[in-house]
C-alpha cells in the first residue's frame, strides 16, 4: 500500500509540473510567474478531480468494522459439514459461559449453491456464530485444483448475494498455499500472490464488508520445492511478485500447530508451535509491513491417541484437554487475536480421525473413556476436550449486525379530517442482518410530530422475532388536531438504537371533512325514492352505508369524515334487484356530487322473487 500511494504521488506530481511546464514554455518573459500562479490553481482542481474519480482499485478499500473494537468471543472451532449436525453442537462449545464465538467452515468451488448457504448462514445467525469462510477449489486426485481464471469474479458474486450474519465477512483465499498438494500440485508464491491480489480486489469491488484474509501457511514446511516451500521464502516471493500484497489483507490467517508431529508442549514459543503466529508477525515486519493485523488462528490442536485405531505414540485425550486450556489461558489470548478455531469438530475417517473432537464410531481403543455431560445431558459422543472448552469462562461477544428496514405497504396520510382518530399500519421488511427482538426489543418510534398529533411508541411482541426477509405490521394510533401541518418522522429501534435506515418522513395537514351528495337513478322508473348502500374502498380501508334517495335521486348533504380529502376513492351505489354501478373519483373538502347515472334492473337475481320481479319493470309506474 504505501509504494501503491508512493507512485501515485509520484505520478500525480510529474503530471502537475509537466502541465505547468507546457502551458508556461511559450510565454513572453516576465509573465511566467502570473501564468504559473494560474496553472497551479488548476492543476490543484485537476488533482481533486483525480482523487474523486480514480478507481477503487488504485486506492482500495479495508474492512470498515475492527472486530476489536467490539466485545469479541474469541472461542471458536473448525467445522466440515454446512448442516445444523455440526452447527449445533459448535454453538453449545463456543458459546457457553459466552456468546458470538466463531466457526471456520470451507466451500468448494462446485458448491456454491446460494439455498443452501443462505439457509446455513440463517442457522449461524439464530444460534450466535460467526463464519470464517475459507474458500476451496476442488480435488484432482491427490491434490487441489488452481482457481480458473476470473474465479474470483464467481466468488464474490456468490458470497455478495448472500444475507451474512455479520457485518464483517470474514473470507480466507484458499489453504497453505506452500504445500504443492494445495495449489494446483505445484508450490507457485508468486500465482498465489497474484490470485490473492485479484480475490481481494473483486471482494472489496462488491462489498467493503469483506474482511479478507491470507490462506495459512504451513510454517513447518521443508524447503523443498516444487512440493514444499519455507513460510520464510514463500512470503518473500509472494511481496516480489505483488508489492504491498500483505498491507492489504484485513487480518493475518494463523495455522499456529504444536509441532513436531501435532504433539508439542503448550508451552512452547516460536514457528513450529501454537505461539507461531508471533514468529509470523515478526516476519511481515521484516517485509516491512508495519499494517497492525488482527489474528485469526483458523487451525491449530493436538492429535490425540485416540481415533480409529488407538495410537500410544500420541497424548490421550485427557491430556490434549489440559493443553488446549493452557493454550486458551496462556498462549492465545493476546488481544490482537480474534479467533481461535481448533482443528476440528467432526472427522469421522483417516487422516484426521486423532483431531476430531468428536469420538470415531466404532473405535478401537485401549480404553473406555468417561461420558461427557452438557447441561445435564449425557453426550458420549465427544473426547474430554469438547467439556473442558464448553467450561472455559467466554467473552459475551457483541459483533456489529446492519439493523435495516425498508416500508413496504402503508404511509401517515397527506391529509386528515381535524377531530378523527386514525389507525396507521405500517409494514416494514427486515432488510438487515440482525434478527428483530433476537436481544433487545424492537420499537417504531416517533422523532417528530409524535406529540402533536398524539403518536405513541409501538414495540413489536416480546414472544415475535423477524429473521432477515421477515415483515411485520405496526399498528399506530394517531389523533388529528383541529388544524395545521405537521411533518412527521418515525424510525425503528433495536434497544436504544436507531435502525441504520433512514427515517421515514411524512407531511400531512388538517382539513375539514368530505361531504358527499349522492345522485342516482332507476331504469324504467321515474320515481327513485329508496333506501340503498354506499360502499367505499380506498387507502383508510373499505366501509359501507345507507342512504336514502328522494324522488329525484339525490341525497342529503353526508358528512364522510372517515374519507381522506385529497385522496381517490372507489365508489359502488347499490340497491337490491339493481346491478350496481362503480366509480372511481378524488374526493376534496366541502361538498363533492358522485353521480351514478342510471342503475339497471337485475332480472335474473329477481326471477325467483315475483313481487320484487313485477316492481322492476315498465309497467309497474
Amino acid at each position: 500500500m504505501r509504494l501503491l500511494l508512493k507512485k501515485t504521488q509520484t505520478l500525480i506530481g510529474s503530471s502537475i509540473s509537466n502541465i505547468i511546464s507546457i502551458i508556461t514554455r511559450n510565454k513572453p518573459k516576465g509573465q511566467e510567474r502570473g501564468y504559473r500562479l494560474k496553472v497551479t490553481g488548476y492543476s490543484i482542481i485537476a488533482l481533486l478531480f483525480f482523487l474523486f474519480t480514480v478507481p477503487c482499485t488504485l486506492f482500495p478499500t479495508y474492512a470498515i468494522t475492527d472486530p476489536l473494537s467490539v466485545p469479541n468471543n474469541r472461542f471458536g472451532i473448525h467445522i466440515l459439514q454446512a448442516t445444523p449436525d455440526e452447527s449445533s453442537p459448535a454453538a453449545s462449545l463456543v458459546n457457553t459461559h459466552g456468546d458470538w464465538g466463531y466457526i471456520t467452515v470451507l466451500v468448494e468451488s462446485k458448491d456454491r449453491d446460494h439455498n443452501k448457504w443462505q439457509e446455513f448462514f440463517n442457522d449461524l445467525r439464530r444460534r450466535h456464530l460467526i463464519p470464517i469462510v475459507r474458500l476451496a477449489t476442488q480435488p484432482e486426485g491427490n491434490y487441489w485444483k488452481r482457481p480458473y481464471e476470473g474465479e474470483e469474479e464467481a466468488w464474490a458474486d456468490f458470497l455478495d448475494a448472500l444475507i451474512w450474519p455479520t457485518k464483517n465477512r470474514y473470507v480466507i483465499v484458499y489453504n497453505e498455499p506452500n504445500h504443492a498438494s494445495e495449489w494446483g500440485n505445484n508450490v507457485d508464491a508468486k500465482d498465489y500472490a497474484k490470485v490473492l491480489d485479484r480475490t481481494i480486489t473483486a471482494l472489496k469491488n462488491k462489498n467493503r464488508d469483506f474482511f479478507v484474509l491470507n490462506g495459512g501457511f504451513d510454517a513447518s514446511a521443508p524447503p523443498k520445492a516444487p512440493k514444499y516451500e519455507d513460510q520464510v521464502t514463500f512470503m518473500r516471493l509472494m511481496e516480489e511478485a505483488v508489492p504491498g500484497i500483505f498491507e492489504k489483507l484485513d487480518g493475518w490467517t494463523s495455522h499456529s500447530y504444536p509441532n513436531p508431529e501435532f504433539a508439542g508442549s503448550p508451552d512452547a514459543s516460536g514457528r513450529g508451535t501454537v505461539r507461531t503466529y508471533v514468529w509470523e508477525m515478526e516476519q511481515l515486519k521484516n517485509l516491512g509491513v508495519n499494517k497492525k493485523l488482527p489474528i485469526f488462528i483458523t487451525e491449530t490442536g493436538w492429535k490425540h491417541a485416540e481415533g480409529i485405531n488407538y495410537d500410544p505414540k500420541l497424548p490421550d485425550a485427557d491430556t490434549v484437554s489440559v493443553n488446549l486450556q493452557k493454550a486458551f489461558e496462556n498462549a492465545w489470548n493476546l488481544d490482537r487475536i480474534v479467533a481461535v478455531t481448533p482443528f476440528l469438530l467432526s472427522y469421522q475417517e483417516a487422516p484426521f480421525d486423532h483431531f476430531s473432537f468428536k469420538k470415531i464410531t466404532g473405535e478401537k481403543q485401549k480404553e473406555k473413556l468417561p461420558d461427557i455431560r452438557i447441561l445435564g445431558v449425557q453426550y458420549p459422543e465427544y473426547y474430554s476436550m469438547y467439556q473442558t472448552i464448553m467450561d472455559l469462562p467466554k467473552v459475551a461477544g457483541e459483533p456489529l449486525q446492519e439493523t435495516k428496514a425498508s416500508l413496504t405497504k402503508g404511509e401517515i396520510y397527506s391529509s386528515i379530517v381535524m377531530g378523527e382518530t386514525y389507525i396507521i399500519s405500517l409494514t416494514f421488511k427486515n432488510t438487515g442482518q440482525s434478527i428483530w427482538n433476537d436481544a433487545e426489543q424492537v420499537k417504531l418510534v416517533p422523532l417528530a410530530g409524535g406529540r402533536e398529533l398524539g403518536i405513541d411508541s409501538v414495540s413489536l411482541p416480546k414472544d415475535k422475532k423477524i429473521e432477515p426477509g421477515g415483515e411485520h405490521t405496526f399498528n399506530l394510533k394517531l389523533k388529528a388536531p383541529e388544524s395545521g401541518t405537521y411533518e412527521v418522522s418515525l424510525n425503528l429501534f433495536i434497544g436504544g438504537k436507531q435502525f441504520e435506515s433512514k427515517p421515514l418522513r411524512f407531511t400531512t395537514e388538517v382539513k375539514s371533512p368530505v361531504i358527499l351528495k349522492i345522485i342516482g337513478a332507476l331504469g324504467w322508473k321515474r320515481d327513485f325514492t329508496g333506501t340503498y348502500t354506499l360502499k367505499v374502498k380506498g387507502v383508510s380501508g373499505e366501509s359501507a352505508q345507507s342512504i336514502t334517495l328522494n324522488k329525484q335521486g339525490i341525497s342529503g348533504e353526508i358528512e364522510a369524515r372517515y374519507l381522506l380529502p385529497d385522496y381517490p376513492f372507489e365508489f359502488s351505489l347499490e340497491k337490491p334487484f339493481y346491478k350496481p354501478k362503480t366509480l372511481n373519483q378524488k374526493v376534496y373538502t366541502g361538498v363533492n356530487d358522485l353521480d351514478f347515472g342510471t342503475l339497471q334492473p337485475d332480472l335474473l337475481s329477481a326471477i325467483l322473487h315475483p313481487a320484487e320481479f313485477w316492481k322492476l319493470l315498465p309497467f309497474s309506474q
